[in-house]
């Protein structure tokens, strides 16, 4: 009997101590960042082709270092406005195929280095690839490497 009364008031003491403790405890810490968001349109007369290919172009953009601390190890995101007014994240593809059943590929993505962005259009239609020939609208976020803690 006294093992067993023991042993009761002992669960009873360790269920009331770990109710003590929160399992999942919440931190009000507050932090901020430094993101600039940018809307610009590529126009179909600046795409510039690379020299290497016959189906691949870019344009570039300049990068506001002006208002990002830290622009060699910033983060960035890019979208584009697709045909449905949605914006879509890059890197894009998009897959066709013609009535002989050659398969070809559009593709735009970006990369981006401390003062410019660059946005790079491949197109490998077999026969006369062409870049854009329509304005498309960007949207790009521009997100230091670094949060301030408020």
């Amino acid at each position: 009997m006294k093992i067993f009364l023991k042993i009761t008031i002992l669960l009873m003491l360790m269920m009331s101590i770990s109710g003590c403790f929160e399992e999942n405890p919440t931190y009000n810490e507050y932090y901020e960042i430094n993101m600039q968001t940018e809307y610009f349109t590529l126009q179909p007369s600046s795409w510039v082709q690379d020299e290497t290919t016959s189906f691949q172009w870019f344009q570039k953009h300049r990068v506001p270092v002006d208002r990002i601390y830290d622009p060699q190890n910033m983060s960035v995101m890019c979208y584009y406005k697709n045909r449905y007014g949605s914006w879509e994240a890059l890197p894009s593809t998009r897959i066709f195929w013609t009535d002989e059943g050659v398969i070809y590929s559009d593709e735009l993505w970006f990369s981006h280095d401390a003062e410019f962005l660059y946005i790079d259009y491949r197109n490998t239609i077999p026969v006369n690839p062409l870049p854009p020939q329509d304005p498309l609208n960007m949207k790009v976020v521009f997100i230091d490497k670094g949060v301030i803690k408020q």
